[in-house]
Parts: C-alpha cells; sequence; structure tokens
C-alpha cells in the first residue's frame, strides 16, 4: 500500500468507530470488538507486512508515519466542530481509541501493529487531540473487566487513594451488595444496570488529568454518605444515593 492509501483507510477505520463508540456496552462489546476485528483484520495484516518489507533501518520510520495518521486526523476533525459539541466529542474521541483503535491494534498481539499503538498513544496526547489523557489499552483488558463482578467505581476511588482492595469501605458495600441488593429482583436489575455502565465511567474518569481529584470528591459526596446509610441499615436510602451517584457520573463524564 502506498502511505496514501494507508492513509485514507486508517482515516476510515477512526470514522467508522467513531459513529458506533455509542455501542460499547459490557453486554455487546466482545461480539462487536471481534466483528470490528475480523472487519480489520486484512488491514492490519497489511500495514504489518508492510513494516516488515522495509529495510530495518527504515521501520521506526513507517512505524512512526502510520501512527501519526488518526492523531492528524482527528485533531483536524476535532477543530471543524462548533465549541458547543467539543466536550462531547472530546470523550467519544478519546472512547473511540481506547475501546477499538487501540485494542484492535493490540489483539494479535503482532510486534509491528504493538508498537504503531504505542506511538499512536504517545502522539495523541502530544498533538493535544482532546484534553483528556489516552492510555494504553487492549481487548484483553476490557473484557476482563467486564467479567470480573467488582463494585468498579467505588475500587476506584479506594486504589486512587492507596486504600487495598479489602479495605473497610469496599467490603461495606459489598457486603451491602450482597446482602441487600441481590435479595430482590429490583435490586439485582440495579446490580445488572451498574455492571453495564461502571467500567466505562471509570476508563473516562481515568482520561483526566485530574482523576485523583475527581476520584477523592466522589468518596466525600458519595462513598462515605454511601457506607454510613449501610452501617445504619437505612438500605433504600443507600440504594437511593448510590444510584444518583452513577447517574451524576454517566451524565457528567460519559455525557448520555
Amino acid at each position: 500500500m502506498t502511505i496514501e492509501e494507508k492513509s485514507r483507510k486508517l482515516e476510515q477505520l477512526f470514522e467508522e468507530l467513531y459513529n458506533r463508540v455509542r455501542e460499547f456496552k459490557k453486554k455487546t462489546y466482545d461480539q462487536l470488538f471481534l466483528q470490528l476485528y475480523h472487519t480489520y483484520q486484512d488491514l492490519l495484516q497489511e500495514l504489518s507486512a508492510d513494516i516488515d518489507k522495509m529495510e530495518e533501518a527504515d521501520r521506526m520510520a513507517g512505524i512512526e508515519e502510520i501512527a501519526a495518521v488518526i492523531p492528524a486526523y482527528a485533531k483536524q476533525k476535532m477543530g471543524t466542530l462548533p465549541k458547543r459539541s467539543r466536550e462531547v466529542a472530546e470523550v467519544d474521541f478519546n472512547m473511540t481509541m481506547a475501546v477499538f483503535v487501540i485494542p484492535l491494534l493490540t489483539y494479535e498481539k503482532d510486534p509491528y501493529c504493538g508498537k504503531i499503538a504505542d506511538r499512536m498513544v504517545e502522539l495523541w496526547n502530544e498533538a493535544k487531540v482532546t484534553t483528556l489523557v489516552l492510555k494504553k489499552s487492549s481487548y484483553d483488558a476490557i473484557t476482563d473487566g467486564f467479567k470480573q463482578r467488582l463494585c468498579y467505581i467505588t475500587t476506584a476511588v479506594c486504589g486512587s487513594s492507596g486504600k487495598a482492595d479489602d479495605c473497610y469501605e469496599l467490603e461495606t458495600l459489598r457486603a451491602y451488595r450482597d446482602e441487600y441488593l441481590m435479595k430482590s429482583e429490583s435490586g439485582r436489575e440495579l446490580v445488572e444496570e451498574y455492571y453495564e455502565v461502571a467500567p466505562m465511567i471509570v476508563m473516562a474518569i481515568d482520561m483526566h488529568k485530574d482523576a485523583s481529584s475527581i476520584y477523592r470528591q466522589i468518596y466525600q459526596d458519595y462513598l462515605m454518605p454511601c457506607v454510613h446509610l449501610a452501617e445504619t441499615g437505612e438500605n433504600e436510602a443507600c440504594k437511593k444515593r448510590y444510584t444518583d451517584m452513577v447517574y451524576h457520573l454517566q451524565h457528567r463524564y460519559l455525557h448520555s
């Protein structure tokens, strides 16, 4: 492929995945990702093969050239958007990269595609495509996170402040979940809804440079009040407080 062909195909890939990023859900991610992988598998393999054919001294330049395409295209696209649309677009741009583009590049563990992914993340952040921070991600890490039945937001909040996985707050809310919410149909439905959206909320918060400050605020405004309500047996009030937290975070950081 010529660089023009590579660029056009990579730009199309980003555009198509950007238009599907709102489909990123726990129940559908696995099937959707594998469908997308099979759609773009030939392109990814061609990129790797093209670099493999280069002289060793030229490969890093080839990787750089490919890795720069999507950040440059996304930066230009962001610049064309009205200011009032950019806050929402920033989340969707970064989520497109984090849940689709980078995991697609790293899925086969191809060494050249892996290097493209590494450099693409660096260039995305260096170019300040968005005000958010893009981190390297993988299909395995995302699906493993979905499979683990954890108190995602509580775990992230406590982890941010250095608390252990068996800290008092986590143990209290896990007990509340298992001993109260899971005992009723409405409670189980609430837990399932939470597992659907919570990992995406955490991923979005982690893209913020002030993520630790955000988690501290969540701890003060929601987590500790929930713990206190659970301790005192105010179970319905605890459920409302936690539901309010998820709703607020979903609309603040996912804009959905």
